[in-house]
């Protein structure tokens, strides 16, 4: 069994949309993350090297969400799993998405989710 480190509630203001009228505002999207990782060596030396550090995750995240255009959640969704993989020690991640639709004002809010690992994306273990 894997160690894993969660993160809720990461809110940023995006632009994105399925429609194009959508597209030229920003709407605040969610994400919450759940990452599967080791940190035995780390927790038993009560030293933060080889963790997930939430600070730089959510400087990541917000560098990558906030300074591109999406037309969907799902598009998000893969781009932080590859992001939490890619450059954190973690072996696999799921990511959720919630976006309240724009256009759509009886809705509350819709939501995907994935579940992504290093190999997914071509890089190996760690």
């Amino acid at each position: 069994m894997r160690d894993r480190v969660h993160g809720n509630g990461f809110s940023f203001d995006v632009r994105i949309g399925f429609h194009e009228y959508e597209r030229h505002i920003r709407q605040r999207i969610v994400i919450d993350w759940e990452a599967e990782t080791d940190w035995r060596e780390a927790a038993k030396h009560d030293r933060a090297r080889e963790l997930v550090d939430y600070y730089e995750a959510n400087k990541a995240m917000a560098a990558l969400v906030e300074g591109k255009e999406y037309r969907l959640i799902e598009t998000v969704a893969e781009d932080v799993a590859k992001l939490l993989v890619s450059d954190f020690p973690v072996d696999r991640a799921r990511v959720k998405v919630t976006k309240a639709p724009f256009d759509m004002p009886n809705v509350g809010n819709v939501a995907v989710e994935c579940w992504r690992s290093r190999e997914d994306f071509g890089l190996g273990p760690r």
